[in-house]
């Protein structure tokens, strides 16, 4: 705690400083997680329940300025992840993020907050149903509608913390917020400056692809006006997608964050010529791909090159990169700095406590990626149904196997009180899952075929991993090392237990990346099984919580036959 003297009033005036790895009072920690809960909850129903799209193109400037706020959401929340990110990583100070304190909830803000939010819900149905009133003055229309959300917005701030805390928060973070929001932006404008540079990069990929057919074909298709490539066979049009430039953007935002994140470990400005040679390696791997998806079909194999090949193998090759240029970068001494090398160099040992940390790393993180790396590689090789999953289930269990010495020393005792939590966060899967996609779907066709063996066996197989080994393997990677990787370079000196609300939204955050489409309720899922581990700090019970989630899911798509609620 900081105390900084107030000169108008002379007097004493706290300003907590809460950093990473601490905690406010627990009851006043948790009602603030509500808030966000209560926050996320809104923006998500007036996502789904207003489409802004026709309001984009009006002609009114005033219209179209209210029909482009989806874009101004995808600023704010990637502005609010980098502020995360610089806050986990302690690059900002944590006296200068949140300088916010240990305050307690306003419950009239609250309800001034719930009764706004009902304005605004009625405001944005009557201008976005083109009522005549607002119609007939957009620019009135749209500065209201603009205005009433501002006041939605500031009362759900003053209701998490006092008008003064924000304002000292607000003033010694102001650098931190200027570069966050340039982040944001430069992230939203990103997508522009990709379908620019697209159509070139894609003939190069059209050109490369077909010069190389041409040495493996006597007999080639080549159409260049329409970038479609490959034999009498098989053909594939080089679409965005496929043109490389979303692998040249994954691996340069993994390397600037890597470089970012470990800058004072390397080399500058010669760990920067890894840039250029991560975006000219993923682009050549690209390329490779584009062939071998050619070569499969042409093979005699054109369900297994568009299905799980088509998918899975742009993955493996961005993995393949990022995990080759981390080992790169760690064992070659040309990267790192003087004082590194001496540490890691030939024939230096590693001391006890960065051994024991590698091996913590290993325990925690190695099952979950040794399942995804199967599950890539299992896919890749499936014509559009995973028939070999067990093999990813055998792969995590080998790796839990090996590992299991370091388990001993966490609690894995659970509770009722987790099967609840577990409960409410189905009830949230299911109600928040899309209900277009989960009626249309049935059960793959792929199983309806197989003999009654052959598909008993793999339900029975996929409902062990999914209930089972699935939430011990993905809790330890998110609760256990990531939340406290988070919070301390050495995760074996990290005190999980210690609330951080950094750790607690990125590890979320992360798990709900995991579920790609489905990201929103995979975010509030991870802040469920996250909130069940820190209520007594036990392990366990995020992992019975999950475990009954997904028994539950699992019993769901049985008694309904929606696939893809599964898939």
């Amino acid at each position: 705690m900081t105390t900084r003297s107030s000169a108008a009033s002379g007097t004493a005036s706290p300003v907590i400083a809460i950093a990473p790895g601490t905690s406010a009072t627990p009851a006043f920690a948790w009602k603030r997680l509500a808030l966000i809960v209560l926050l996320v909850s809104e923006i998500l129903y007036l996502t789904v329940s207003f489409d802004t799209q026709s309001l984009g193109t009006a002609a009114s400037v005033w219209t179209a300025l209210v029909g482009s706020s989806s874009q101004y959401l995808r600023v704010a929340i990637a502005a609010v992840f980098v502020l995360l990110l610089l806050v986990a990583t302690r690059i900002a100070r944590p006296r200068a993020v949140v300088a916010l304190g240990d305050t307690p909830v306003s419950s009239g803000w609250v309800a001034f907050h719930l009764t706004v939010f009902g304005a605004f819900v009625w405001l944005t149905g009557g201008f976005f149903a083109g009522a005549a009133g607002m119609a007939a003055h957009p620019a009135v229309s749209a500065a209201t509608w603009l205005l009433v959300g501002m006041v939605m917005l500031a009362s759900w701030a003053f209701a998490m913390y006092p008008r003064e805390r924000w304002w000292t928060a607000l003033v010694e973070s102001r650098v931190f917020i200027a570069w966050s929001l340039t982040a944001g932006v430069a992230v939203w404008a990103s997508r522009f400056l990709t379908e620019t540079l697209w159509a070139p990069l894609a003939r190069y990929t059209f050109s490369f692809v077909n010069a190389i057919l041409q040495l493996l074909y006597a007999e080639t298709v080549s159409r260049p006006e329409r970038l479609i490539v490959g034999t009498p066979r098989f053909k594939v049009a080089i679409s965005p997608e496929c043109s490389g430039y979303e692998g040249i953007g994954l691996i340069l935002g993994f390397l600037t964050i890597y470089l970012f994140l470990f800058r004072k470990e390397l080399r500058f400005p010669s760990a920067l010529v890894l840039l250029p040679i991560g975006a000219a390696a993923i682009w050549l791997l690209n390329v490779g791909r584009i062939v071998a998806l050619i070569a499969i079909g042409t093979s005699g194999w054109p369900a297994v090159a568009t299905g799980g090949f088509h998918s899975q193998a742009g993955w493996l090759a961005f993995n393949a990169v990022a995990l080759g240029f981390v080992v790169l970068i760690n064992r070659a001494g040309y990267f790192r700095t003087r004082e590194e090398r001496i540490q890691f160099g030939t024939g230096a040992e590693l001391s006890r406590v960065d051994t024991a940390s590698a091996d913590s790393t290993t325990a925690y993180l190695g099952p979950f990626v040794a399942m995804l790396a199967a599950a890539m590689v299992t896919g890749a090789f499936s014509a559009g149904f995973d028939w070999l999953y067990g093999m990813r289930m055998m792969t995590a269990l080998a790796a839990l196997w090996a590992c299991r010495a370091a388990y001993r020393r966490l609690d894995w005792r659970g509770s009722w009180q987790a099967c609840a939590i577990g409960v409410a966060t189905f009830a949230m899967w299911i109600a928040l899952f899309p209900s277009t996609v989960s009626d249309a779907s049935v059960w793959p066709m792929s199983l309806q075929s197989a003999s009654t063996w052959a598909a008993g066996a793999w339900l029975v197989v996929r409902l062990i991993g999914y209930v089972l080994v699935v939430p011990v393997v993905e809790e330890l990677a998110f609760r256990v090392y990531a939340m406290r990787r988070l919070t301390h370079r050495d995760i074996d000196a990290a005190a999980a237990a210690r609330f951080s609300f950094s750790a607690f939204a990125i590890s979320s955050l992360l798990f709900g990346a995991l579920h790609g489409g489905l990201w929103v309720q995979g975010t509030l899922a991870g802040m469920a099984f996250a909130y069940a581990f820190y209520r007594r700090r036990r392990l366990g019970d995020a992992v019975v919580a999950h475990a009954t989630t997904n028994g539950l899911i699992a019993l769901y798509v049985f008694a309904t036959g929606r696939w893809s609620v599964w898939s």
